[in-house]
């Protein structure tokens, strides 16, 4: 129990002083990424994503006041469906200096001509940042930009209806749309270059997968997608502010919870595919911010490492003293069981003969001998009256006087049932201190 209370009392030391180095992380060594901590606190408001999407190098966000994000593209784990921004963003004036000075998108910037942004790569795997403008604010094409080059091309014009959201993909020369339909419901279509023609080019691009219905199924925790209505009668209206697709799940930005769902539900209409719901504060884990649960699930399983240590020395304890209980047991059992194999087999008279030789010697062990002095002299019984002898026997140094036999002429005289009666008759030992009072 103290080794268990002790491994407890270190635990919680550690834990502390890990709190304490990660306050010191984030306070000083690291100091609080105010960008990733308007999107790991949004809490309804205008989302402060311009485009996001993944390379086959990297995974890049921009936020709608130009800095940017580029981390690995083992930062999104799909597993538990979260995003570490390990690193603080870069404003866009000092990560893509060609781009931002370019008169073209200073004008798009000043202007409010961006009318929407995604992340593409090119046939030949080229990655590209994409802003598109829109036909009924300007008459001016967008601008595409080539990372590995730095290098501003012609964009695109958007000709088509408006409130739309571009979401960027891993398909090449490709984005998907959604928009809401006269009714709310949200729908869902593609656009991808025609051909072999690149990026770089300004391909002409078509709507390769035309408008289709997101549609819960009929238990309300799945969706497919549909072109004519909902089966069910539940279409989905969710407040889609941006997204992007990565592992083939697609990641679409709700004004409250980003949905996470499979890929695939778009190209197998009619297939159920769940839904997962995530927060922004539980999605996005910004540098140098540790989550709360994260060091409380730590402690707990510590706590439970210590209590199955615990259970297993005392499971050893009782076992230990379990053992010496059964031994103490056979012990005394053996012991028992040899005593009374010494009786058996005997008669009455001899096994009468038998205790009281045991008793004396007994007797005779519990009287230490002690030394006597020079004018002591041994006490001797007198003669008994009769004609009767008696014997001295020494015990030790302590002499005893014991009636041992008979008058021997008396016993001729003497019938043989007083003979019988007489015969082996013994007084009990009288043992005479040897020391004069």
């Amino acid at each position: 129990m103290v080794i268990g209370v002790c491994i407890i009392l270190m635990m919680m030391t550690n834990e502390t002083q890990t709190d304490d180095d990660d306050n010191k992380m984030t306070t000083t060594a690291q100091p609080k990424d105010e960008t990733c901590e308007t999107l790991h606190n949004h809490n309804g408001t205008k989302l402060n994503i311009l485009a996001v999407g993944r390379t086959p190098t990297r995974l890049i966000l921009i936020t709608n006041d130009f800095y940017v994000y580029d981390v690995s593209i083992d930062s999104i784990d799909s597993a538990i469906n979260k995003l570490y921004l390990r690193t603080k963003p870069i404003p866009l004036s000092e990560k893509y200096p060609v781009l931002y000075n370019n008169d073209r998108f200073y004008f798009m910037k000043l202007m409010n001509q961006i009318y929407g942004a995604f992340i593409a790569t090119d046939v030949d795997n080229s990655e590209w940042i994409c802003m598109m403008t829109w036909a009924y604010q300007t008459a001016e094409y967008g601008i595409n930009f080539n990372i590995e080059e730095n290098k501003v091309y012609k964009g695109w014009l958007y000709f088509r209806e408006p409130q739309i959201v571009m979401i960027s993909t891993t398909v090449t020369c490709a984005y998907y749309v959604l928009h809401k339909n006269n009714y709310g419901n949200v729908q869902i279509g593609m656009f991808k270059c025609m051909g072999t023609n690149r990026i770089r080019d300004k391909a002409p691009m078509y709507q390769m997968i035309e408008y289709r219905n997101f549609c819960y199924d009929y238990s309300g925790q799945k969706i497919t997608v549909e072109s004519d209505g909902c089966r069910s009668s539940n279409p989905v209206q969710w407040p889609v502010l941006k997204g992007f697709t990565d592992g083939g799940k697609f990641y679409l930005f709700g004004q409250y919870y980003i949905y996470i769902f499979d890929e695939n539900v778009v190209h197998e209409q009619g297939s159920s595919y769940p839904v997962t719901k995530r927060s922004y504060d539980s999605f996005f884990n910004c540098g140098g911010y540790i989550p709360s649960g994260q060091v409380s699930r730590s402690f707990f399983l510590w706590i439970i490492a210590t209590i199955i240590v615990l259970l297993m020395i005392l499971m050893i304890i009782l076992w230990c003293i379990l053992t010496t209980k059964r031994k103490r047991t056979y012990r005394s059992l053996i012991h028992a069981k040899t005593t009374r194999s010494d009786y058996e087999g005997v008669g009455p008279r001899n096994r009468s003969m038998m205790l009281t030789q045991k008793a004396s010697m007994r007797s005779c062990n519990s009287i230490k001998p002690k030394k006597l002095s020079s004018n002591s002299k041994s006490i001797i019984k007198p003669p008994i009256v009769g004609g009767g002898r008696s014997t001295t026997i020494s015990c030790g140094s302590t002499p005893a006087t014991v009636r041992t036999g008979f008058n021997c002429r008396n016993a001729s005289s003497s019938s043989n049932n007083n003979l019988n009666n007489n015969r082996f008759k013994c007084l009990t030992p009288k043992i005479q201190s040897s020391r004069n009072r």
